[in-house]
């Protein structure tokens, strides 16, 4: 090989930065560029034979030589030029991955991030590396920083103090040519000693610290606040220990359900509105093992038909026009680990009626747009204040999911059956009312108690609680006379009997429908279903007896 051609080639490598041999006839190294070899501390000289594994090389292979270099033989008809490199760190880290243009550009943009400026040092303080963002922000030219000794450049960094002692910093706050940034700097080390250590920039300000900061307390604070609606929900649970009788129906009923509370079985409740079945409910969720479990209730009465099984299954996104990005989960999800609650159950739609019973039978359920079924573990307890015997006969609910939920049917009484709970309730629902009120506690007259015990009650106890509402703000700590209960309770029931069986028909009926739409708040909807009729039919009733 003539002397411009070996000279070419040792100027392209000295810029790729490898070792180029060039051999002799007689397999000597005839030529090199020496200041690669004096630094790459491989005993290879000009004039000596190669080391036997580079001496074997055929034209076109190569080899591994050591760990840390590659060689590969070149040349016409023979080997006349080794071309060594070293082998480069992305290679050994990025291992058969390495082939990927995805993950080399992956190991770029890990080292040149705009957003993070990387620094390495030696242990002299040297600079090894300033990626491109670092480079600008110094005002050097790109490689220009090569050599460099930090402090020169950046007096103020902790980095050559790290890559001396080996004790890394996290997170310090430090002015860099008049700049505050907040910077981590971390030792590098091979073989268990320290060889260095490099820097990064995590923010660019203090003020993005204070605003990450402000994000995460905010985040805590509704962590917190969501912490403790859930302690107090799960604190306002009623437990059996909450139900308040002296009736001795009830006080049976009470001893049963405890008995089957911790049982895995499913309990229907049966009885009329404002009975008090979602109470009875949570008792036996909360005497159960299950306890620390949610408590999911949902009336399937209260939600529109074409909604009710987004709202038991829950939606995958895109199930549906208006369904949200990430989907919704369904109460039989949010009920896993603890009690699912269905009330008004007889209201179910008769194909939901038959997906409730796959549930129960799986406990497996598809989310509407789903592909995948997801398994879940609740405790169901239904209630319905209807005859689902009846609804059977009528082909209005499912035989099979009437037998499946009615494993411990328990049937409360209606309140007007507990006369003696009627006092003891309204005494106690008035305390309770005037300390959340924060008003004197009212008493009961003889008189007013009797008037109480005489109501017939269509509302049960719900509509008594609301009675006792309205006394605590009408009596104001006076005692509570018949004078202040509504007519339909001083008068109607007490009443001489007078007129035909019409109008006194008339008048029972009026009196009914008045006390239904109290219990019920003025809630029309609840009121017809309190007295078992649709609510067009009491429309029809109210507007034929002349009520507003």
């Amino acid at each position: 090989m003539d002397t411009v051609s070996t000279h070419t080639l040792l100027r392209k490598a000295a810029y790729c930065r490898c070792g180029i041999i060039l051999l002799a006839k007689d397999g000597h190294v005839a030529a090199l560029n020496k200041d690669f070899f004096d630094t790459a501390d491989l005993d290879i000289r000009e004039g000596a034979p190669l080391p036997r594994e580079l001496g074997e090389l055929k034209q076109g292979e190569w080899i591994f030589f050591g760990k840390e270099w590659f060689v590969q033989a070149e040349g016409n008809k023979q080997v006349e030029v080794l071309v060594i490199r070293p082998v480069h760190a992305a290679d050994q880290i990025l291992g058969p991955y390495g082939k990927s243009t995805l993950n080399e550009e992956m190991v770029r943009l890990v080292l040149d991030n705009p957003y993070e400026g990387l620094t390495v040092v030696d242990t002299a303080g040297k600079v090894t590396l300033l990626s491109s963002s670092n480079e600008r922000w110094l005002g050097l030219k790109s490689g220009s920083g090569m050599g460099l000794d930090l402090t020169d450049i950046a007096p103020k960094s902790h980095l050559s103090d790290v890559a001396r002692t080996g004790v890394p910093e996290r997170a310090q706050v430090v002015d860099l040519r008049g700049q505050t940034k907040v910077t981590v700097n971390l030792p590098i080390r091979r073989e268990n000693r320290v060889i260095g250590a490099f820097g990064r920039i995590l923010f660019k300000s203090t003020e993005q610290v204070e605003e990450l900061a402000g994000r995460v307390r905010a985040m805590e604070l509704q962590v917190e606040r969501y912490e403790t609606l859930l302690d107090e929900m799960r604190r306002h649970r009623c437990s059996f220990d909450n139900i308040l009788t002296k009736n001795p129906a009830m006080l049976a009923l009470m001893d049963q359900a405890r008995r089957i509370a911790d049982s895995s079985a499913t309990v229907l409740i049966l009885g009329e509105s404002g009975t008090g079945k979602e109470l009875f409910a949570q008792a036996l969720h909360e005497g159960s093992a299950r306890r620390k479990g949610p408590f999911i209730a949902i009336n399937c009465g209260a939600i529109p038909r074409d909604l009710i099984e987004s709202e038991l299954f829950g939606y995958e996104e895109g199930a549906f026009s208006g369904a949200k990005k990430r989907g919704k989960p369904g109460k039989f999800e949010l009920a896993n680990g603890g009690t699912l609650f269905l009330d008004e159950v007889g209201e179910l739609p008769l194909d939901s009626q038959a997906k409730l019973l796959r549930v129960l039978e799986d406990r497996k359920i598809d989310r509407l747009g789903g592909t995948a079924p997801i398994p879940v573990d609740f405790r169901l307890v239904a209630a319905t204040n209807r005859d689902l015997g009846t609804n059977v006969n009528n082909g209005k609910f499912r035989s099979d999911l009437y037998y499946r939920i009615n494993e411990f049917p328990i049937e409360l009484p209606p309140l007007r059956s507990r006369p003696e709970d009627i006092p003891f309730l309204a005494r106690h629902f008035l305390a309770e009312i005037s300390r959340r009120e924060r008003l004197p506690t009212p008493k009961l007259s003889p008189a007013a108690t009797d008037a109480l015990m005489s109501h017939n009650w269509p509302g049960n106890v719900r509509e008594l609680r609301s009675l006792m509402r309205q006394m605590v703000w009408k009596a104001q700590g006076l005692t509570i006379e018949p004078h202040h209960l509504p007519p339909t309770l001083h008068k109607g029931l007490n009443a001489a009997v007078s007129g035909t069986l019409e109008e006194q028909l008339y008048k029972a009926e009026r009196i009914a429908i008045e006390s239904a739409l109290q219990a019920a708040g003025g809630n029309r909807a609840l009121a017809a279903r309190m007295l078992g009729i649709h609510r067009t039919a009491l429309y029809k009733k109210m507007n034929r007896l002349g009520m507003d």
